[in-house]
């Protein structure tokens, strides 16, 4: 029987295949910045940007706390 751990930050091959066919480490924090509309990501000291598990799935699935709205609001 195989346990499967995981951990509350993507992996680097997570990552990787996120931003296929980005292979820089800068580039790839550029686009999941963009992708999840942040401003910045933080970095482990080889510069793979630390993106929380939880996070990435509610923005790609657009459920949960961190979801965008359903429309977008013209008078702001």
């Amino acid at each position: 029987m195989t346990t499967v751990v995981s951990s509350a930050f993507l992996s680097a091959s997570e990552v990787d295949e996120l931003c296929a066919p980005l292979t820089q480490r800068h580039a790839q924090a550029r686009h999941l910045c963009a992708l999840l509309g942040l401003k910045d990501l933080p970095r482990r000291p080889d510069g793979l940007p630390l993106v929380g598990r939880r996070l990435i799935e509610e923005r790609l699935n657009t459920t949960g706390d961190y979801a965008s709205p359903a429309g977008f609001n013209w008078s702001r």
